[in-house]
């Protein structure tokens, strides 16, 4: 389904992104994956060279210009294209701190990784993919109607608690108890009344990048068990 097909996933050495990265690389995706950590991006990389031994990592700082400008042009430089991009990389660090506990400078942190982080990859993506004759993107709805007549599609995905490195950091410090309190907490935000596994959220991405949702545009795809449908 996705032989010859190059993609970039930012985040993509843990959790959903690298989830994600194996599915494609399984199905021949020349995958590269991008993230700060050089140790953990060697390290997911061995693993998806199994599949698809052209795969790269480069490490980036998403909320660095010029990381995500050299993210796209190596990428290209190295296959020639890009197809698919799938802007997943994330920090929950302070986010749940109390709004008056909340400093400026995570604040902007905050912003920088989860927002500012997508539109840089967006705009260095955008800028290849353009000059191509078509393009898959998984990134957010607001510029679906701008490149849609391009056929580039733009979508987006909103995951709910998923068993990633990100969430165990929050079980690191807690006790016994406290970590059964929290997951329990957890299993009940859902309607399926349990924590998901990153391979459902790198399935839902793999549709949406496939030929299968080629008429789905501009869409926000939540995949979080039915989060707000649990009625006890």
């Amino acid at each position: 389904m996705f032989e010859e097909k190059v993609g970039i996933i930012t985040g993509g050495t843990s959790g959903i992104g690298l989830a994600t990265a194996e599915l494609l690389a399984k199905e021949g995706m020349h995958v590269v994956i991008a993230s700060r950590n050089s140790e953990k991006g060697e390290e997911a990389l061995s693993v998806l060279r199994k599949w698809s031994p052209h795969s790269l990592f480069i490490k980036t700082d998403v909320t660095n210009s010029q990381d995500v400008k050299n993210l796209v042009s190596h990428t290209y430089s190295a296959f020639g294209k890009i197809d698919v991009g799938f802007n997943n990389a994330a920090n929950t660090e302070a986010a749940s701190n109390a709004t008056h506990e909340f400093k400026e400078e995570d604040f902007d942190h905050l912003i920088n990784v989860t927002l500012k982080s997508v539109w840089l990859c967006m705009k260095y993506q955008l800028q290849v993919m353009t000059k191509q004759n078509s393009g898959v993107i998984a990134l957010t709805k607001s510029v679906a109607q701008e490149y849609g007549h391009q056929n580039i599609r733009i979508n987006s995905l909103c995951p709910g608690a998923f068993r990633t490195s990100m969430l165990e950091e929050k079980f690191s410090d807690l006790s016994s108890e406290e970590k059964a309190k929290l997951n329990e907490s957890y299993q009940k935000l859902n309607a399926l009344g349990r924590i998901g596994d990153p391979l459902e959220a790198a399935k839902a991405v793999k549709w949406l990048l496939s030929d299968d949702a080629s008429f789905v545009m501009g869409q926000n795809i939540i995949v979080d068990g039915g989060i707000g449908f649990r009625f006890e």
